[in-house]
């Protein structure tokens, strides 16, 4: 319902990740540094239909996805739905590059801790980690 342009202050995260657990575990970290998660996907193209509808501020992309991969996917939103796109990935390969010369804004090597997390959303959203950790403790 965010729709209207009304910021909360909170970024609104859209997760794409094919394996559960690593999925769960990135949306409870987000929501632990202040962010509101406002989708999940498991596969490309549903992440492209909920970043057209959902219009989140930053999407964490997976590279490695069945079927369509990460960059497939990255340039599908960068030309449908324009946000900030956060790389999620095992590997560091010349497919990094390539996700970020689609548009995404960096890329994180898994396993991902919370601070390093908390650095990359503020990053993309220009510099706002206290703001971000000052907000998960007070709500």
């Amino acid at each position: 319902m965010n729709n209207s342009g009304q910021n909360t202050g909170r970024p609104r995260v859209l997760v794409v990740e094919d394996e559960f657990v690593i999925l769960l575990t990135l949306k409870l970290q987000l929501e632990a540094i202040g962010c509101e998660v406002v989708g999940t996907a498991r596969e490309a193209d549903t992440a492209v239909e909920l970043a057209t509808s959902l219009r989140p501020d930053i999407v964490l992309m997976d590279l490695g996805l069945p079927g369509k991969d990460g960059i497939a996917a990255v340039r599908a939103i960068m030309s449908e739905a324009p946000t900030r796109i956060i790389m999620v990935t095992a590997y560091g390969d010349e497919r990094v590059d390539r996700a970020l010369e689609a548009g995404a804004r960096l890329s994180l090597t898994k396993p991902i801790v919370q601070e390093q997390l908390a650095r990359a959303i503020a990053e993309v959203i220009g510099g706002r980690a206290d703001a971000l950790g000052s907000e998960s403790l007070d709500s």
